[in-house]
């Protein structure tokens, strides 16, 4: 295995004060920065009128691959570029230390800078930050796609998981739910192929199944089956409005999975929390349009990790099916190296974009863990890989203690508005 490219943290923080916005990084191989003012680009166009016109240019553009800079990426990339300025060259102490932490880590072989970003305010956090261009070099510099340069979405604080280590086979369990009805159909065959080929193929201790139906009560069932370190996702998403008791409308989550009879339910992000909580669930990939859609706490994504999963992968907008299987395939094939989660998110956005020249930035990743991650398989002497179980298996593990499922039973029924 190829010695894997390690990150040190460029903590930045933005919030709002009054009419304008901050900017300070309380951590970074350079030291903090000072608090400074940061020179928004986009004051006179209302966020969610940018957030539309970036959204459109993704969608009109998702057919275009390679060759010349079609319109709709020009449109990604002047947004990307315009943040990138405002942010890490005009911005006096915060751009100082970004450049001065790169050029300290230029003399460390395989060493990243991970800019772990908090932005507070709602009408900023909800644009996609993953299109931020450098326009001063000569190389094509989203720095999503370089090697070096990953951004996250940063939750956490001081007192934040650190480093995640897994030193036993890595255990995925996966779900599919497509009801239909109101909710398009979807194409699941080839990413769920995918998925299997690459983890089947897997020379690392890998625990890899399905979950045996579409409801919340099959996830349930096998989430207490578990410890599981990863569980992916595959269906529909979104977010709902709502007026909250203090009279203000709120916004939260969902997954689409389906009842008993194969009609659709939604499945909030707080509901969906509390059953991943069961499994140890390290990390939850939502390979469903719009579960990164919204703020810092309205996405789903955001909210399983708000609620205490140290990590999610969601996405910010509409992805096609071939998108998604690509995402998918290479994502998990770089992960069973023992790749970081950064690195293996990098290569798979560089695999979307040899098909798609715009939707590789609509994943998103949030955390909460305050240091690189990395998923550490068993000693290469005890390397051997599980079989998968297929969607018909029966059950893997046997159920934890009694105790454990009246908690979550009893947390699920008080969300759900059920008496005890």
């Amino acid at each position: 295995m190829t010695t894997e490219t390690q990150y040190e943290n460029f903590d930045l923080r933005i919030w709002r004060e009054g009419d304008r916005y901050l900017a300070e990084v309380s951590n970074s191989p350079a030291g903090p920065s000072d608090r400074v003012v940061l020179r928004w680009p986009f004051g006179n166009e209302p966020h969610d009128v940018l957030l539309l016109k970036l959204e459109n240019a993704i969608l009109r553009g998702r057919g275009s691959r390679g060759g010349l800079i079609s319109g709709e990426e020009k449109i990604l990339r002047e947004f990307g570029a315009e943040v990138f300025k405002a942010v890490f060259r005009n911005s006096d102490s915060v751009a100082q230390k970004f450049m001065s932490s790169f050029d300290q880590l230029r003399q460390r072989p395989n060493t990243g800078l991970r800019l772990n970003l908090r932005v507070d305010p709602p009408e900023l956090a909800m644009l996609p930050w993953e299109y931020v261009f450098d326009e001063s070099t000569k190389t094509d510099s989203y720095l999503c796609l370089k090697n070096l340069s990953p951004l996250v979405r940063f939750m956490g604080n001081a007192d934040g998981p650190g480093q995640v280590h897994i030193d036993r086979p890595l255990r995925i369990l996966a779900m599919i739910a497509n009801p239909g009805g109101e909710w398009e159909w979807l194409d699941t065959e080839a990413e769920r192929r995918r998925m299997e080929e690459v983890l089947q193929d897997s020379k690392l201790p890998v625990h890899f199944r399905w979950v045996l139906g579409g409801t919340p009560d099959d996830l349930f069932d096998l989430m207490l089956q578990g410890p599981w370190h990863i569980f992916h996702f595959i269906g529909h998403g979104g977010t709902d409005r709502y007026l909250a008791s203090e009279g203000a409308y709120r916004s939260e989550g969902f997954v689409v999975m389906q009842d008993g009879l194969g009609s659709p339910v939604k499945v909030s992000a707080s509901e969906l929390g509390v059953i991943l909580g069961n499994g140890n669930v390290h990390l939850a990939v939502l390979n469903c349009c719009e579960s990164a859609r919204g703020n810092s706490s309205s996405s789903t994504g955001a909210a399983l990790v708000d609620s205490g999963i140290p990590m999610a992968i969601a996405m910010q907008f509409a992805i096609t099916n071939i998108a998604a299987s690509r995402f998918s395939g290479m994502f998990y094939k770089s992960l069973k190296t023992g790749a970081t989660i950064e690195k293996a998110l990098t290569v798979a956005r560089q695999y979307m974009r040899l098909q798609s020249s715009v939707e590789w930035g609509i994943p998103v990743f949030f955390t909460r863990a305050g240091s690189c991650v990395l998923f550490e398989p068993a000693a290469v002497g005890a390397m051997q890989t599980e079989g998968l179980v297929a969607p018909a298996a029966g059950p893997a593990t046997a159920s934890p203690p009694p105790l454990q499922m009246t908690k979550a039973q009893e947390k699920l029924r008080e969300l759900w508005g059920l008496s005890s």
